[in-house]
């Protein structure tokens, strides 16, 4: 079953939204709407990195540069920029240590726990992964915001899990108006202020994810089951029942995952007013070599294009959504 006549992702956003969810929401009663609404204009102060962030970012970078996949990272240079709301969340890109190969290698998103810890969420390889200046630049013309008029527009890039990374585009000439580009393509979402205000509260960072204050963890090979895919390819994964799990539990999902070889994850959730499906082809565990630590291991799914790859948390995904078996 192929979607070739669906031309734009944003309708594959609506499609998506609207085959996985309209059942649900018309049998609670509810209707999924669409829209901007008015918001303020998003702050954009920038305050220096904490020491022990940075310090913890540069141990896991350092760890990562150990596995053959990413070697470049040994000599990069971080740059480190907050992410909203409330600056909980953080960017790490990589940029090339060299001459020779400018521009960026990858990035790692860290959050901030309300212990004082810090926890490694996701990382990824390419030019074009999150967050990404092309995709910005993208979103911002289909917009209509030219180059001259950015010294009026407000651009805050806003965290609140995997799942929900976006711009907010704010036009200070316009106050009320608040656009949110998704972080990835850079398309516009049916998401206001007022929606994303309430899935942002509920953000907790990963509890199982690699962090800081625990004792080290060593990153294992990415396992690759399959090649990258399309999930809107075919569409048949979508009349699947979800992976069935329990609070916490990764192993039921890790089983489905070397069953099929390919999940498909989808956001999912009351506050929900889009969702892009992420295929799911891979997994990498870090392990501490301590026997008696009795930390479990952490787990991070492996998503993305063959150009911009993702390793995600999947204690970050469980509680956003769903997996699904990818049919051929």
């Amino acid at each position: 079953m192929k979607i070739g006549t669906i031309t734009t992702r944003y309708a594959r956003i609506l499609l998506c939204a609207s085959l996985v969810w309209f059942g649900a929401f018309q049998a609670n009663g509810q209707q999924l709407l669409f829209g901007f609404a008015s918001a303020a204009a998003a702050d954009n102060d920038v305050a220096p990195a904490p020491e022990k962030l940075q310090q913890f970012a540069a141990e896991a970078i350092q760890e990562l540069a150990k596995q053959e996949t990413f070697t470049g990272w040994a000599q990069a240079s971080p740059i480190i920029e907050p992410l909203g709301p409330g600056t909980h969340s953080w960017l790490v890109t990589l940029n090339s240590g060299t001459s020779g190969t400018p521009g960026p290698l990858g990035y790692l998103i860290i959050s901030a726990t309300p212990e004082g810890t810090y926890k490694l969420v996701e990382y990824g390889l390419g030019e074009n992964s999150v967050f990404a200046k092309p995709a910005l630049e993208a979103g911002l013309a289909e917009l209509g915001i030219s180059s001259k008029s950015r010294s009026s527009t407000g651009i805050t890039p806003v965290y609140a899990g995997p799942a929900l990374a976006e711009w907010m585009i704010s036009a200070t000439a316009k106050p009320g108006t608040v656009h949110f580009l998704d972080a990835v393509t850079g398309e516009v979402l049916p998401e206001s202020t007022e929606s994303w205000n309430r899935q942002a509260a509920k953000y907790r960072p990963p509890a199982s994810a690699a962090g800081s204050g625990q004792p080290a963890l060593n990153s294992e090979v990415t396992i690759r089951l399959a090649d990258p895919f399309d999930p809107y390819d075919n569409i048949l994964w979508m009349t699947e029942e979800a992976v069935r799990t329990t609070a916490g539990h990764i192993n039921p999902i890790l089983k489905a995952l070397k069953t099929s070889s390919r999940l498909v994850f989808v956001a999912s959730g009351p506050e929900r007013t889009y969702s892009i499906p992420l295929p799911v082809y891979g997994y990498q565990t870090w392990k501490s070599d301590s026997v008696s630590s009795g930390d479990a291991p952490a787990v991070y799914i492996l998503t993305g294009t063959d150009s911009a790859e993702r390793w995600i948390s999947l204690d970050a995904l469980l509680n956003s959504g769903k997996f699904v078996a990818y049919k051929d």
